[in-house]
This record gives C-alpha cells, sequence and structure tokens, in this order.
C-alpha cells in the first residue's frame, strides 16, 4: 500500500474539488473561506499521500492532469456516498426529521423554486425542505459532492450517475437603468449595446457565460466595466448606471426600482432550466415527488 493512503481525509478530498471547480487556488480557498496558502498545501500534500502528480503547470496557469480529473469523478463518488450513508442510516432508524436539500441558483429562488414547494407541500404536508442558494457551477457540485438531493440550475451535470430533467427554456433580459432608451422596446439586439459597458457575473458563472455567447452571437465581445457576486449586486450596478447587463429571464420575478429588463430577441437570447438528482438515493421518494411536481410546473411556465 502506497505510504499516506490510509492519511486522505474527507476534508482533503473536499478541498481538492473545490480546486478542481475553478483550477485556481485562490478561488478555492475563498469558496471554502480559507486562505489560498492553506488550498496549496493540502492539494499538494493530497499528491504526496497519493504518491500522484494532480496537477501540471501551463503557463501562468495551473491545472489538472489527467490523474486529477479521475480524482474528480471518484471523490464526488466518494463524497456522495459519504452523504447516502447517513441519510439512509437516518432514514431506516424511523427519523422524523428527514430533510430533502435542495441546491438552487439565484434567480430561481425568488419565483420558481418556492412555487414548486408550495405545491409538493399541498400533496405531501409530511416534508421539510432545506434550500441552499449559489452559483448555477456551485449547485453542481453541491449535488455532485453529496451535499444537496437535488438541484435545480441552468447548467446540467454530466455524471452518468445523475439524472438530468429539463423543465423549461427561458429568454434571457438585457437589463438597462430605468429611462434608458432601450428600456422603451419590446425586445432588443443586443448588437444595439455593444457599444455600451457591461456588468456582469464574476468568471466562471453560467450567467457570465450566458452572457458572452449571447454577445459573440450577435457579433461582439462585451466591454465589462464592473464585475458582481451575484446577479441583485449585478443589477444594482445597472441601476446606479455603471452599464447595462444580461440576466436570467427568472430575474423579472424580481422588482428593482431603478432596473428595466427588455427581452433579447437574438437566437442566443435563451438558456434551459434543468432538476437534477442521484439515480440512487436514500431519498428516492421525496425526490421522485418533488421531480413530478418541477416538470409539471415547468411545463406551464
Amino acid at each position: 500500500m502506497i505510504d499516506g493512503v490510509d492519511d486522505v481525509s474527507f476534508h482533503d478530498l473536499e478541498i481538492f474539488l473545490a480546486f478542481a471547480r475553478h483550477e485556481h487556488f485562490a478561488r478555492a480557498g475563498e469558496d471554502l473561506g480559507i486562505s489560498t496558502a492553506t488550498v496549496q498545501r493540502s492539494v499538494r500534500g493530497l499528491e504526496r499521500k497519493l504518491g500522484v502528480d494532480l496537477l501540471e503547470q501551463a503557463g501562468r496557469r495551473v491545472r489538472l492532469r489527467h490523474a486529477g480529473h479521475i480524482l474528480v469523478q471518484e471523490a464526488s463518488t466518494v463524497l456522495r456516498a459519504r452523504s447516502d450513508a447517513v441519510a439512509t442510516t437516518r432514514a431506516e432508524s424511523g427519523d422524523p426529521q428527514q430533510v430533502l436539500r435542495i441546491a438552487h441558483t439565484y434567480s430561481l429562488g425568488l419565483g420558481f423554486v418556492p412555487t414548486v414547494l408550495a405545491r409538493v407541500l399541498q400533496l405531501h404536508p409530511e416534508l421539510r425542505f432545506r434550500c441552499h442558494q449559489t452559483s448555477a457551477t456551485e449547485v453542481v457540485t453541491h449535488l455532485l459532492r453529496g451535499d444537496a438531493d437535488v438541484l435545480f440550475g441552468s447548467t446540467p451535470p454530466t455524471d452518468p450517475d445523475i439524472v438530468v430533467l429539463p423543465l423549461f427554456t427561458e429568454p434571457l433580459l438585457l437589463a438597462v437603468p430605468v429611462g434608458d432608451p432601450l428600456a422603451e422596446l419590446g425586445s432588443v439586439s443586443l448588437r444595439k449595446a455593444r457599444d455600451r459597458p457591461f456588468v456582469a457575473m464574476a468568471p466562471g458563472s453560467s450567467s457570465r457565460t450566458h452572457m458572452a455567447n449571447a454577445c459573440a452571437r450577435a457579433g461582439f465581445v462585451p466591454r465589462i466595466s464592473v464585475e458582481g457576486s451575484d446577479p441583485f449586486v449585478v443589477e444594482s450596478m445597472v441601476g446606479a448606471g455603471l452599464g447595462v447587463s444580461v440576466v436570467p429571464g427568472r430575474m423579472a420575478d424580481h422588482h428593482h426600482p431603478r432596473v428595466a429588463r427588455v427581452p433579447i430577441d437574438d437566437e442566443a437570447g435563451r438558456r434551459t432550466i434543468f432538476l437534477a438528482h442521484p439515480k440512487k438515493s436514500a431519498v428516492g421518494a421525496m425526490v421522485q415527488a418533488l421531480a413530478r411536481v418541477a416538470v409539471a410546473q415547468g411545463a406551464d411556465v
């Protein structure tokens, strides 16, 4: 047996998965609330324990080697199995406080997810839910790591052990300050905003990716003036006149007094919302009850 393998902990794997999400030590540290140096020490220590090089230098970047990608898949499975073991033990002991853990994106927490949960509780009043709201990339991580039983988001996981159900497709919206000439239009081509400064989510977020793709198909690269940490911060920056932005259609469920949202009529101005869950789960019956209502609600959107 390789020296150190028995010393590999769940904490080691959690830190490694946080690094793998971004291939960036500092961003992993921000996600976990620890220092960049702690992430570096943990990942390098994991390499020593395994006796395998997980990372390689690519210019100024550090990225995963093939072995690193393999560990991402296996570590996700291990952490999910740990979570399932705890949930199964509680379920078999008759735990009356069993909770369905849901990870969802910011915009879906404004209207869609609460509506789905309200309808589920009408049918199954004994159920309880714990919701965690974060970015689309992070909700996938929570599901793969076993910290969530279900996700609602716009980035579908590609793990073969995960079931992905498309729920609905919604338009992307151009957010502009109230009083802006574009706010008076019923719909707008992004080409009309090509010379404007843009406010955007941080790189790596799905909202940033949707915006970049929509602008690319409209024939330009957006000039980013300000980056925000969540869509509510982004819209506040737009309302202050710092630029325009591309936001999800579900943001229309939230009123901002200084922001107008106009549907984008370009072909790329849409995104699909998914529900995803593991094929096998200790709370499978609860997940299926939620999925049935979510699919029906998505058909009504």
